[in-house]
């Protein structure tokens, strides 16, 4: 086997795995590695180049190829890529964008005062813990946003099943725990997708603002709990107003926020669907952005 540092491509290797993995996922069975050569048009033996990062796979006709055949966003693939994430980071962005259109169809059946009841709610409680660390200008960080609760703590690990977990301890303590190394905005939304299945599931009692337990709108609550935590509408209002609208709307909020795109484009269109109030004009009124990432 070559060593890692040898590896002429390491960036078509994340893509050989994404795709690898992306294609298990939705076949339900693994995928046999020529299976996306063929998609290509490569041989087998051009194929096993690109598995192994002797090819360089990036042309933008090729990479347009692989998204539709697994009906991905383009742009995640240049993302990898061009090493802006790995494969690990790009499947969970991938299946994070499938939960919240399911999440999206699945709303659409509760009681319009329910869910705007509950959106309130959520907003309210995030807002009042964005007051308490004086939260005025993104990213949050998340080591302050722990120290809000007490029984929550933060411990990165070697790990490679998963991006972040949730222990329990005896004492009632919770330890939310992440893969080490420097933070990504993927890891950071998983991490606050824990934080908030903490609050809303194990720790409901704890807060009566937050009403009731109801599962027919818990996924609801928790997708809304970690958009406002990272990405409060006030504040994704002000960025959008500073956008340069030469580059990519909905990139250039994700890395002002330090949040996966799939998160802004559903709070961007979140602020739409909503009537949220826009302080001012912003590049979306202007210009009609698209919200694709």
């Amino acid at each position: 086997m070559k060593h890692l540092g040898t590896v002429r491509f390491p960036n078509s290797v994340q893509l050989f795995k994404f795709c690898q993995r992306v294609l298990t996922e939705q076949r339900g069975s693994k995928s046999k590695d020529q299976e996306l050569g063929q998609v290509l048009d490569f041989n087998p033996s051009d194929c096993s180049h690109w598995k192994r990062g002797d090819k360089n796979v990036k042309s933008v006709f090729v990479l347009a190829k692989l998204a539709k055949f697994l009906n991905v966003e383009e742009t995640l693939l240049f993302d990898i890529v061009n090493g802006v994430i790995g494969a690990e980071e790009a499947f969970f962005e991938y299946q994070e964008s499938k939960e919240i259109s399911d999440i999206i169809t699945s709303s659409s059946v509760i009681e319009a005062s329910e869910f705007n009841q509950r959106r309130i709610q959520i907003e309210t409680f995030v807002k009042g813990i964005h007051e308490q660390l004086s939260f005025r200008t993104p990213p949050l960080f998340l080591p302050e946003l722990v120290r809000v609760f007490s029984f929550i703590n933060l411990q990165p690990v070697d790990m490679v099943d998963k991006i972040s977990r949730v222990l329990k301890n005896k004492n009632k303590s919770y330890v939310v725990q992440y893969q080490r190394g420097e933070f990504r905005p993927q890891t950071r939304m998983s991490v606050v997708k824990d934080i908030a299945k903490i609050i809303l599931l194990g720790e409901r009692q704890r807060y009566s603002e937050l009403g009731a337990y109801d599962k027919n709108t818990i996924k609801l609550e928790i997708l809304m709990f970690v958009t406002a935590m990272l990405a409060p509408k006030e504040l994704l209002v002000e960025e959008m107003s500073k956008v340069d609208l030469n580059k990519n709307f909905i990139s250039e909020l994700a890395t002002a926020f330090w949040v996966p795109k799939s998160l802004v484009s559903y709070q961007v269109q979140d602020i739409i669907k909503s009537g949220y109030t826009l302080v001012e004009t912003t590049p979306l009124e202007r210009e009609g952005a698209s919200l694709s990432y």
